[in-house]
């Protein structure tokens, strides 16, 4: 428990550390307009997933949602390295220096920073990555607080309310960067919005989360992804009363089709003949 326990805090003493690297690369950053992680990231990055919204072209120098989501793709690649030289360091028997944690964990935080940069800038694109990379935050704090709390250990449990803090303070962040995007009817937004409602609530019924889930549901549908449309409708159903003129509209559109009345006759068009007209509908 002891061997246990010393271990943790001297991860702690690391977090400071890499803490102090953040505050100086972040001060430089800063300085200067946001930049590809890479050179030629663009021309590497897949097609846009289909749930992207139809955009217009970008301006000369703005990156796109394909890039986004390429540079996300590397911050999650230099995240899992981070995690395996955090866990190095826990083990007795893994020989390391810290520089296998700290080069990836401060490689993660100038992505996110860079996607970040974006997003206050008014970027849609990049609102969605960075709201989605805060919320993937906050629960991961969430994870570390409830190892945490289970201690009766006083120096645990007062960390674990730092967790708690951290993850607070992460969703709300992640909301700060997807309001604009959820407002301009962007459906990955809306939807990730809703998520995050719905995570704050705990399923509770008539929340907040039932208007962005209805956004993410109307738009997706709007654009074609029926799917995407459904799983969005079904999250509606969690958050909101059957009755809800939201999900009774939904509804309509997924899954309501008008009957054929093949007894009704079809009104036929201006200067038919009335021979045509008096035939009943086929």
């Amino acid at each position: 428990m002891i061997k246990y326990l010393s271990s943790h805090l001297y991860l702690r003493s690391l977090h400071v550390g890499v803490a102090c690297v953040w505050a100086v690369s972040s001060a430089a950053f800063s300085a200067q307009p946001a930049k590809p992680p890479q050179a030629g990231a663009a021309a590497a990055a897949p097609a846009a997933a289909s749930t992207a919204p139809a955009a217009k072209p970008a301006a000369p120098g703005v990156p796109s949602f394909a890039d986004f989501t390429q540079w996300h793709r590397q911050y999650l690649v230099e995240r899992g390295k981070a995690v395996k030289g955090a866990a190095c360091i826990r083990s007795s028997s893994c020989i390391s220096d810290e520089s296998d944690y700290f080069r990836h964990i401060e490689a993660a935080h100038n992505i996110r920073k860079a996607i970040e940069g974006w997003a206050k800038s008014g970027n849609h694109d990049a609102a969605y990555y960075a709201g989605l990379m805060s919320f993937e935050e906050a629960k991961r704090f969430d994870e570390e607080f409830r190892i945490y709390a289970g201690h009766k250990d006083e120096r645990y449990l007062e960390a674990g309310r730092k967790f708690l803090e951290a993850s607070d303070r992460e969703r709300r962040k992640a909301k700060e960067l997807l309001h604009p995007a959820a407002y301009a009817h962007r459906a990955d937004s809306c939807m990730l919005m809703g998520d995050i409602l719905e995570y704050e609530k705990m399923g509770n019924l008539e929340s907040k989360a039932l208007v962005f889930y209805y956004c993410a549901s109307r738009e997706y549908y709007i654009a074609g992804h029926r799917d995407q449309a459904v799983r969005a409708y079904t999250a509606m159903l969690r958050n909101g009363h059957p009755q809800s003129p939201m999900i009774i509209e939904m509804h309509a559109r997924l899954f309501s089709q008008q009957p054929t009345n093949l007894w009704r006759p079809i009104s036929s068009p201006a200067g038919a003949s009335s021979a045509a007209a008096g035939k009943p509908a086929q």
